[in-house]
């Protein structure tokens, strides 16, 4: 019996129906090109303190430090220096019908100095934009590259303290087990804007105060303090310019 023979001419990608006009030169590369030209932001996001604010309450409110007293989350309220000078004179936290409101834990932001994320390097360029990243398009049928240029962030370590009230030194244990565990290697972390940023355990009060209501009843307080090792930026400060074009010398692209 004879062996059958091979076929040499197959075809591995036949054309679809109505193919057989595209063109696989310049007008092809165009076509791809139109397909895969998204309209994306390929800038990273601007961060400042609002946003490194919003962390340290998140941190303490859903994720690392959110505690749980007699089934119920605990309530946590962000004051600023404003709120937080009202706020001392009464101690209290109330709901809508004016009825104090314990546990409660309070954060508040005490200073904002010199980042040291990177150590005590200078390392910022002043007025210097670097380059970040290219993006290729397609520009009047040349594919050329986006250019985006960015300075380097500024570091800054913003500092909160936060603050457990309660009528029980039992919650004062709860507060203090979790908060030894969040920080068991001292270091945590917050997600700014897909940013990570250490999040360190500086200090805490020896032993929890106590304060003095409007209706004369005691409250335990116990404060623990919080550093961000964060960075801040301004998409103001970003470039974007197209980088050279290459001369039309009359090659043709074969597919």
């Amino acid at each position: 019996m004879a062996l059958p023979k091979k076929k040499t001419d197959l075809v591995l990608n036949p054309p679809k129906p109505g193919s057989e006009y595209l063109n696989y030169g310049m007008e092809r590369i165009e076509q791809l090109m139109l397909k895969t030209d998204k309209r994306t932001n390929y800038l990273p996001k601007s961060i400042g303190y609002k946003d490194i604010d919003q962390a340290a309450f998140d941190f303490v409110n859903n994720k690392d430090m959110k505690i749980v007293i007699d089934g119920k989350d605990v309530p946590v309220i962000f004051l600023t220096n404003e709120r937080w000078a009202e706020f001392s004179k009464t101690w209290q936290y109330t709901d809508l019908d004016k009825n104090l409101i314990t546990p409660f834990i309070t954060v508040m932001r005490t200073s904002e100095i010199e980042g040291t994320r990177l150590g005590k390097r200078w390392n910022v360029a002043q007025n210097r934009v670097f380059k970040y990243i290219d993006v290729p398009i397609l520009d009047e049928g040349q594919v050329i590259n986006l250019r985006f240029k960015i300075p380097q962030p500024v570091n800054r370590d913003l500092t909160y303290d936060v603050r457990l009230f309660t009528k029980y030194q039992t919650n004062v244990n709860v507060f203090d087990e979790k908060t030894a565990k969040t920080f068991a290697s001292r270091q945590a972390y917050v997600w700014i804007k897909g940013n990570p940023m250490p999040i360190i355990h500086e200090s805490e009060s020896s032993q929890g105060s106590t304060v003095q209501d409007t209706k004369g009843d005691r409250m335990y307080v116990k404060q623990h303090t919080l550093k961000i090792l964060g960075f801040i930026q301004s998409e103001e400060d970003f470039q974007i310019t197209k980088t050279t074009r290459l001369p039309n010398i009359g090659i043709s692209v074969v597919g």
